[in-house]
């Protein structure tokens, strides 16, 4: 007899969203590890020193920040309204706390 039996059963695969415990942007310190999540209100290409950056201001209703990456125009799923979870330390600069290439997970949408 075996411990496991195959579902004989088609079943369609579940995305799950993955668990993030995300800290509200107001609350987050500039130097500090932090993940924050929100909707992507703004996007553009912005070169520093030449080389192609994204640079995408994201928004949780209590603050927001801006994520940048470099030697990127695009990023696969990042899209204006989508939402968004990002990791890493952000640095405070023109008074707005800035991500410089962090981890980022797409979020499913909001259905409230």
């Amino acid at each position: 007899m075996s411990l496991f039996r195959r579902s004989t059963t088609a079943v369609a695969p579940t995305i799950a969203a993955p668990s993030i415990v995300a800290t509200p942007m107001a609350d987050a310190e500039p130097r500090r590890p932090v993940v924050v999540a929100g909707q992507i209100t703004h996007m553009r290409a912005r070169p520093i020193s030449g080389v192609p950056a994204l640079a995408v201001t994201v928004s949780d209703g209590t603050a927001s920040v801006v994520a940048v990456w470099t030697g990127r125009r695009t990023l696969g799923g990042v899209t204006l309204g989508r939402r968004i979870a990002l990791e890493g330390v952000a640095v405070r600069h023109a008074n707005q706390l800035e991500f410089t290439n962090p981890r980022y997970t797409l979020l499913p949408a909001d259905h409230h």
